[in-house]
């Protein structure tokens, strides 16, 4: 009989224990069902959560400046808002408004002096909205040009080989507009194809001190005539204005100086040379994100340059035995005119 008790027992606890399971089982199915599809969220502490697995290919290294991997599309170091390099055309192109990605938009023609005060003659904007004629132009000076530039990616100069990373930056548009020479020569050339960007860089400036530095660029499509703009290294605020000038270095105040150099580089006998070296004008922050930061990638930028003028380096107005472009502005070896 005591045999039969203890038997009935331990079928009893296993009958209990064995339900209880199965109410565990079908609570964790219940929990387990999501309320939506979470396969798409982004967690910023992704990286830093022990449970969740770590995928070294795809860890975001955007802030090293040594990093040339190529950016997977998902990144979100990298902006997906910029025009898709197979179709380059802006697309409000002929609304009459100029839009992100446009030069100009209108089909009415203008005097060239409206884009700087020492051209002449009447100018319009091309059909494809990219840049203005400038063919039709004159000048009062030996090089002059205009630049109106938008970018809502800076892009970091140590990355810029890798042609994916590059394309995330590129606007194909020309942000300089000008004409320069003994012999008249405008650009862009219709046809040519610039693509206009920013770029960061590292400075190492006085006693070592390591700041980051801000260029404009363009490139048409053979790469020369390049136009840059070099902004003194240090902040950047929204608001301020940069002075072009020829013969200053930056030194010990840096960006307190507010010095912007312009360079017209040419390529000759296949070597890269300077053409012409900015003399005079103003460079305008209209907007920059982060404001009076040190510019990483990322970020954005837009500036506004009227009446720079430009000459030949030999042929800077004031220029003695003792007043030269130092070497470090030409930055290149003379182009022959």
């Amino acid at each position: 009989m005591k045999k039969f008790f203890v038997l009935l027992m331990v079928l009893s606890l296993f009958f209990i224990v064995s339900c209880g399971a199965e109410a565990a089982k079908d609570n964790e199915e219940l929990s387990d069902i999501p309320d939506w599809d979470y396969s798409n969220v982004v967690n910023d502490d992704e990286e830093t959560d022990s449970a969740a697995p770590i995928d070294n290919t795809d860890s975001d290294n955007s802030n090293d400046p040594a990093d040339t991997a190529d950016p997977e599309p998902s990144d979100p170091g990298i902006s997906d808002e910029f025009p898709d390099a197979e179709n380059p055309l802006p697309e409000g192109c002929g609304n009459e408004t100029v839009e992100y990605g446009e030069r100009c938009d209108s089909a009415a023609p203008i005097t060239c002096s409206n884009l700087n005060s020492n051209m002449s003659g009447p100018t319009k904007c091309l059909p494809d909205c990219t840049a203005f004629d400038m063919s039709s132009c004159d000048k009062k000076v030996w090089g002059v040009l205009n630049v109106r530039f938008s970018t809502k990616f800076i892009l970091d100069n140590a990355k810029i080989g890798d042609t994916n990373y590059f394309a995330q930056g590129t606007l194909p548009y020309s942000a300089f507009n000008g004409l320069y020479g003994d012999s008249l020569q405008y650009f862009p050339k219709n046809g040519d194809s610039s693509v206009s960007f920013a770029v960061t860089d590292n400075y190492t400036g006085t006693f070592g001190a390591n700041k980051r530095q801000l260029f404009v660029k363009q490139n048409p499509a053979n790469g020369y005539p390049r136009h840059e703009l070099e902004f003194a290294p240090g902040t950047i605020k929204s608001g301020a204005e940069y002075k072009i000038n020829a013969v200053s270095l930056f030194d010990l105040v840096d960006n307190l100086l507010k010095l912007v150099r312009y360079r017209l580089v040419d390529r000759q006998n296949g070597q890269e040379c300077i053409m012409g070296i900015g003399y005079s004008g103003s460079v305008f922050i209209t907007s920059v994100y982060p404001e009076n930061a040190d510019l990483y990638e990322g970020g954005s930028v837009e500036i506004v340059a009227n009446n720079v003028d430009f000459y030949y380096p030999t042929e800077v107005p004031g220029l003695d035995e003792e007043t030269t472009v130092p070497e470090e502005i030409l930055k290149y070896p003379l182009c022959s005119k």
